[in-house]
């Protein structure tokens, strides 16, 4: 039986906001809420930073001129330690050190953070809890669906064909990965396979920020259908530690628009609180 969360759950608004309604950074949240879950769903709340510990892996390798981010399970001296002599590290990250060290590209054509990827969507793509299986099924099908956008629009920018573009680009081997590097139709042909792309094709371009506002939402819907009657068990405290981050995100980018997010997270954890 999986274990259930209800005074972890209902005391999520008071971790994302203190008594002043300011918001604590997400890896202090992170933090504080790990604290209070059993060994084995801390290990599935890891996954999640699993992304952010890749970035900061190909930071610390290749001498990338940007923040460590904080929201990675590793610290900087950690990372660094196992860089040297890898022993803590999930089993992806150890083989993409290895291959790295020896010159190897796993994936040829692909860059590093790329490569790294792909052996992380790997991994998770048959693991045991359905959630976390999911969400990332969607993340990659979501992130290659707009790569591969990116690459018609970018095509005659280029001077490549965009084909050419979205084989360098795109990663993994499911159906959709297939698809968009082969299908030349506007949808990819996608529409049976992967159902968010037509939503997707329909979004305004005009304005970046209106476009990836547009795709957050679309993240934080696929959320709540993945945790439907599921309110007080880890799957829900995964999703909101995601819902989170992104709208940690938009407080940086548009302050009213992610304090919105925050209230409707909010809001959202504690009508789910009475019990009929």
């Amino acid at each position: 039986m999986s274990q259930s969360y209800y005074y972890l759950v209902a005391g999520l608004p008071d971790l994302a906001l203190d008594e002043k309604r300011q918001v604590p950074a997400i890896a202090e949240f992170l933090s504080q809420t790990e604290e209070e879950l059993d060994p084995g769903d801390r290990a599935l709340v890891s996954l999640l930073r699993c992304p952010f510990d890749n970035a900061n892996l190909i930071t610390l390798l290749e001498n990338r001129r940007r923040p460590f981010d904080q929201r990675g399970h590793f610290t900087r001296d950690e990372l660094e330690t196992e860089i040297k002599n890898p022993s803590a590290l999930p089993e992806y990250m150890i083989d993409f050190l290895s291959a790295h060290k020896e010159g190897r590209q796993l994936f040829p054509g692909l860059a590093s953070e790329d490569q790294l990827a792909w052996l992380f969507y790997d991994t998770v793509s048959d693991h045991a809890n359905q959630f976390i299986r999911e969400w990332f099924l969607f993340d990659l099908n979501l992130r290659n669906a707009l790569t591969a956008l990116n690459c018609r629009e970018n095509a005659a920018a280029a001077g490549l064909p965009a084909s050419e573009l979205i084989e360098k680009a795109v990663i993994c081997r499911n159906e959709v990965a297939e698809l968009l590097r082969r299908s030349n139709a506007p949808d990819f042909s996608l529409g049976t396979i992967f159902r968010e792309i037509e939503e997707i094709l329909s979004f305004p371009r005009e304005r970046l920020a209106d476009f990836e506002k547009s795709i957050d939402l679309l993240r934080w819907r696929v959320l709540d259908e993945l945790v439907f009657l599921r309110a007080f068990a880890i799957d829900a405290i995964l999703a909101f530690i995601i819902k989170l981050d992104i709208a940690h995100r938009w407080l940086r980018l548009d302050p009213a628009e992610g304090r919105r997010m925050l209230d409707g997270l909010v809001s959202g954890v504690k009508s789910g609180l009475v019990i009929s």
